[in-house]
C-alpha cells in the first residue's frame, strides 16, 4: 500500500474543523479541503478559526478536479449533507481512494460502499468532548479520540495501517478496534440517548445528568437502540448502555451537544440519523421503539 500523500476533506464543522487544522500542518502531503463555490467564498470572506487561531487551507472544488485522484477522503458533513457530499467526492475517486467516513450513525459505509464499488469499506467515528461552532468558529478542549478501521481488525490491513501512519505524522490520537462494527454501534447509541434527549428538553450536559427524569429518558431511548442491535447480531450490546451513561456523567456540565447545538441555532438536525434510522430498523426487525418514535414525531 502506497503511502498517503493526496488528501482530501469535506465537512468543516465541529470534528472536521479539528482533522483539517491537524492534516494541514503535515508538509509531506497534499492536503486539500473540498468546498462548493458558495461555501468558499464564505470562508475566504469570514476565515475559519480554531480556538481563535485563523486556519489556512488549500481549497478545491468540484469544478477544480485535474483527474488526480486523491489517495484518501475524509468525510466529516452532517448526515443530511451526506448525499451532496459523495457526489462532491466522485471526481476524486479512483479505484485506489480509500474513504473514511466520520459521520455520526451507522449507515455511511454502507451507502458508500453502494455508490463508489470497489473502494474498501472503512468505519470511522470521533468520540470526546462536544465542540462549540459558531459560523466558521469552533472551539475544544483537546479531548477526543478518532476510531476507525475495517469492520474487523484483528489484522491490521497495510491500507488501514497506511492511515494510522498519516495519522501518527498529524499527531492526531486515533484506535483500531478490533470489532469496529460494535464499537459504531456503542457510539450510535450513545448518540440516540444523549444528543436527542439534550435536543429535546434544549438541555446541557450538567442539566441532563442533574435532572433524573430526564436522565432516565435517554436511557430508554438508548435501551431501545440496543434491543435494535441485539437483533442486527451486534457484539458487545449488554454493556452498551452502562458505557453510554458513563461518558454521559463525565462531561463537563457546560457542554452542549451538537444535536442541542443545532436546534439552538435553528439548523436541521440529525434526528432521521438517529431516531429515524431506529425507527426503521425496529419496524424491520419487529422491536418496538416508541421513544424513539416520540423523539422522531417531535424533532423533525
Amino acid at each position: 500500500m502506497k503511502k498517503m500523500e493526496n488528501i482530501l476533506l469535506i465537512g468543516l464543522g465541529a470534528v472536521g474543523t479539528l482533522y483539517a487544522a491537524a492534516l494541514g500542518k503535515v508538509p509531506s502531503i497534499c492536503f486539500r479541503v473540498l468546498v462548493d463555490e458558495k461555501r468558499r467564498a464564505r470562508y475566504l470572506k469570514n476565515g475559519v478559526y480554531l480556538n481563535g487561531e485563523k486556519l489556512d487551507f488549500r481549497w478545491v472544488t468540484p469544478a477544480q478536479a485535474d483527474g488526480e485522484k486523491a489517495d484518501l477522503i475524509l468525510i466529516a458533513t452532517k448526515s443530511h449533507g451526506f448525499d451532496s457530499a459523495m457526489e462532491m467526492i466522485a471526481p476524486f475517486v479512483g479505484k485506489d481512494t480509500l474513504i473514511l467516513p466520520l459521520l455520526n450513525g451507522i449507515s455511511a459505509p454502507e451507502s458508500l460502499q453502494k455508490r463508489f464499488g470497489g473502494t474498501e469499506e472503512l468505519y470511522g467515528f470521533f468520540l470526546g468532548h462536544a465542540s462549540v461552532r459558531e459560523g466558521t468558529r469552533v472551539c475544544h478542549d483537546g479531548v477526543g479520540k478518532l476510531y476507525f478501521g475495517r469492520q474487523e481488525n484483528s489484522v491490521i490491513t497495510p491500507s488501514v495501517r497506511a492511515i494510522a501512519d498519516l495519522f501518527d505524522s498529524a499527531k492526531i490520537a486515533y484506535e483500531i478496534p478490533e470489532d469496529m462494527k460494535s464499537a459504531l454501534w456503542k457510539k450510535y447509541v450513545l448518540n440516540v440517548g444523549v444528543n436527542q434527549a439534550t435536543a429535546l428538553f434544549r438541555a446541557d450536559y450538567g442539566t441532563l445528568q442533574k435532572n433524573p427524569p430526564m436522565l432516565d429518558f435517554a436511557g430508554r431511548l438508548m435501551k431501545e437502540a440496543v434491543q435494535v442491535a441485539e437483533k442486527a447480531g451486534v457484539n458487545g450490546t449488554e454493556s452498551m448502555v452502562e458505557s453510554a451513561m458513563e461518558v454521559i456523567l463525565s462531561m463537563p456540565g457546560e457542554a452542549k451537544t451538537s444535536m442541542l447545538q443545532d436546534v439552538l441555532a435553528g439548523r436541521p438536525t440529525e434526528v432521521d440519523l438517529f431516531a429515524g434510522t431506529l425507527c426503521r430498523l425496529g419496524k424491520k426487525y419487529s422491536v418496538a421503539v416508541p421513544c424513539n418514535e416520540e423523539v422522531l414525531k417531535k424533532l423533525s
